[in-house]
């Protein structure tokens, strides 16, 4: 046992005695310090493993709609692109957008539906001077089917 010794005098006696002093003692943690402060770590890292699992899947979300929406929207320019009246109306069918398999838009269909309108933009039986051209996006995701749509109208010249 290592101890410390201090020097004291006494008055009567001019000889010094040692007498021992108790050494402060550094303790460690305990098992169940270190027990506590692991589980807090944990469910700190936990919580931060699942913010990238959300992220995840929310760039996934956001990239079928950023591929749907180009798809629709070059769609829709092709279309405008036609003259007035060789653009047919009527309601179109759901078909691959590729029937590559190894293509990124495999998995995606269209369907393109153009209809005659008025002036007050309702759907006319008619013909008009104007039609209107709406283009669907259909694909799987998470076992779900999602969409996107839009429209544009074409006027004669």
């Amino acid at each position: 046992m290592n101890m410390n010794y201090e020097v004291q005098s006494t008055k009567k006696n001019t000889r010094k005695a040692f007498t021992p002093t108790p050494k402060v003692l550094v303790r460690g943690f305990t098992i169940i310090e270190v027990l506590v402060a692991i589980f807090i770590l944990e469910v700190g890292i936990l919580g931060v493993a699942s913010f990238f699992t959300t992220g995840f899947k929310i760039t996934k979300t956001a990239r079928e709609e950023t591929i749907a929406s180009n798809l629709a929207a070059g769609l829709l320019d092709e279309e405008i692109a036609n003259s007035f009246d060789n653009i047919p109306v009527g309601p179109g069918t759901r078909t691959k957008y590729s029937t590559d398999a190894s293509s990124p838009f495999y998995n995606y269909e269209k369907k393109i539906d153009i209809t005659y309108i008025d002036a007050n933009l309702a759907e006319s039986a008619a013909a008009t001077e104007m039609k209107k051209i709406v283009v669907n996006i259909y694909w799987i995701s998470g076992g779900n089917e999602k969409s996107f749509q839009t429209a544009s109208i074409k006027a004669r010249h």
